[in-house]
């Protein structure tokens, strides 16, 4: 029974995505349920180009090739549709990273925008840094970040702890916005009370879709969602001895 579940929750994701797929190439984009932390990010980059100071990314201690890959790879797939328009506005992000296979994606991220502008010589690999891959001494150096560098707001994407209220504690001080999309409920229990906007849980994996709204990411969200309903009523029918 369990291995039919399976298939038959396969068989309608890829039937989803199917779907969806061939409606997107129509020019029929399916619309996203409206979710804060990313929504209010362009319109931050765009007064983070008014002001002159950058936004701040934090992308978590996550890594590449370990339980926290595709939360970092939402992570970095999220700076990344963010980085051209920040460019553009001659406005790079700073970055800021635990992780040393991160740093390295995250640098190819901001080299990459500046050679699909023809300036390549412009691209300053400072802009990312590593902190550290303890959790308390990464979210320790990244208040550091907020409290003493002229950013313009933070955003905290990725893998984090519960020490990442530190960075929210440093930003509400000065009065900056701040959004933030973690993994874990110990790091969502912790910021839940910060005055930021919050993405938790599978939120996290919106954040491409939102913020570059390219057809094969809104198709996955789209079906994320699907199939979110789908085991919602397959339980249902189990309980009610239906399967």
């Amino acid at each position: 029974m369990d291995l039919l579940l399976a298939w038959v929750l396969l068989l309608l994701a890829l039937l989803s995505l199917l779907v969806v797929g061939i409606r997107s190439r129509r020019g029929r984009l399916p619309e996203n349920r409206p979710i804060p932390a990313f929504d209010l990010l362009p319109t931050e980059l765009g007064k983070s180009a008014e002001s002159g100071a950058p936004l701040l990314f934090a992308l978590g201690s996550g890594g590449i090739g370990g339980e926290r890959t595709l939360t970092s790879v939402a992570a970095l797939e999220t700076l990344d549709g963010l980085t051209d328009a920040a460019v553009a506005y001659g406005a790079p992000p700073v970055v800021a990273v635990g992780d040393p296979t991160l740093m390295v994606l995250a640098e190819d991220a901001l080299r990459r925008a500046w050679v699909r502008r023809g300036t390549p010589e412009r691209y300053d690999p400072t802009r990312v840094r590593f902190i550290g891959v303890h959790p308390a001494v990464y979210a320790a150096g990244v208040a550091d970040l907020v409290a003493h560098e002229r950013v313009h707001a933070s955003v905290l994407i990725g893998s984090f702890e519960e020490e990442a209220v530190f960075v929210t504690h440093a930003a509400e001080g000065l009065q900056r916005f701040q959004s933030a999309a973690v993994d874990r409920p110990s790091s969502a229990g912790a910021l839940f009370g910060a005055h930021t906007m919050l993405a938790v849980g599978e939120e996290l994996y919106a954040g491409p879709a939102q913020v570059v709204r390219a057809p094969r990411f809104l198709s996955s969200l789209r079906t994320q969602d699907f199939l979110r309903f789908a085991v919602l009523g397959l339980l249902l029918l189990i309980v009610l001895g239906v399967l």
